[in-house]
């Protein structure tokens, strides 16, 4: 009994290296991924994002009146936002009832 269960043990390894030499050993979004990580413009799109995060906290800390601009900004985008995605809603359902 003890030489079967190793024996399935040996089996469900080989079968799960066989799995990962076929022609799909890596996953499309892996491979996305990894293409992306190579190239020099995908760092520089990364980074810039910190970057200006830092810039604004240093500007909040600079100039407070700054933030009331940023949440005020936000919350009329974020109003637009869900206005659109009602108006979207409406329009999905609609059509479903029909």
């Amino acid at each position: 009994m003890i030489e079967n269960s190793s024996q399935q043990g040996t089996e469900s390894m080989t079968a799960e290296s066989r799995r990962l030499e076929g022609p799909m050993a890596m996953c499309p979004m892996a491979k996305m991924c990894a293409g992306m990580a190579q190239t020099r413009f995908s760092s520089v799109l990364t980074t810039l994002p910190g970057i200006l995060f830092i810039a604004l906290g240093v500007l909040i800390v600079i100039e407070p009146g700054v933030l009331v601009w940023l949440l005020a900004a936000g919350s009329v985008l974020l109003g637009i936002m869900l206005l659109i995605g009602g108006a979207f809603l409406r329009k999905m359902g609609g059509q479903l009832r029909m």
